[in-house]
């Protein structure tokens, strides 16, 4: 079964989010329609400006795992997603860090990621961890496969091979769990 994120802030009522051309995009969105957005956004950027909108939208895709994670270290039950889930949090807030660190210094401003709403269910919450985080690894991947063609920045690069290669990794990892649960 597909589920809907509901993914408000980041296409549609934030601040934050309105002043980078999300506005008027709120509601229910699927991850898929989300990451089509992003790599929509990012295709025809080059240069710095591709290096700063890449770091703002992999800011706040991060911060959408981030929060996915912390859903489910709260109501998860499997001992493996809940390891995964800090795994995430930590190797993603430690890029958070990093990226907006770089966005200060293109921009001289402080790029705040949006806080997302997450459509969590009640009950079975490992499952939907595990369903939803695929399709959002993948989207992180897609965009970081943007990033040779696009930019001369080696830290950048060296950070989009980074998620390609951890992420494309957890994605196997997930569905080898998925297989596995009842």
């Amino acid at each position: 079964m597909r589920r809907v994120l509901l993914l408000g802030l980041v296409l549609g009522a934030s601040a934050s989010a309105q002043t980078h051309g999300h506005a008027g995009h709120g509601g229910a969105m699927t991850m898929e329609a989300m990451n089509a957005q992003m790599l929509a956004e990012l295709r025809p950027l080059k240069g710095r400006a591709f290096d700063v909108r890449f770091s703002q939208l992999m800011m706040d895709h991060h911060r959408m795992a981030v929060d996915m994670a912390r859903a489910a270290l709260k109501s998860g039950r499997d001992a493996r997603v809940r390891a995964a889930a800090r795994e995430v949090i930590a190797a993603q807030e430690q890029e958070l860090a990093q990226l907006g660190a770089w966005v200060k210094a293109w921009t001289g401003q402080t790029y705040r990621p949006a806080a997302l709403p997450l459509n969590v269910p009640r009950s079975g919450v490992d499952r939907w961890f595990l369903t939803e985080m695929i399709p959002h690894h993948q989207g992180a991947v897609q965009m970081a496969r943007l990033v040779p063609a696009r930019t001369q920045n080696a830290a950048l690069r060296k950070l989009s091979q980074a998620i390609i290669r951890t992420q494309s990794a957890e994605i196997n990892q997930y569905r080898a769990w998925l297989g596995t649960m009842k």
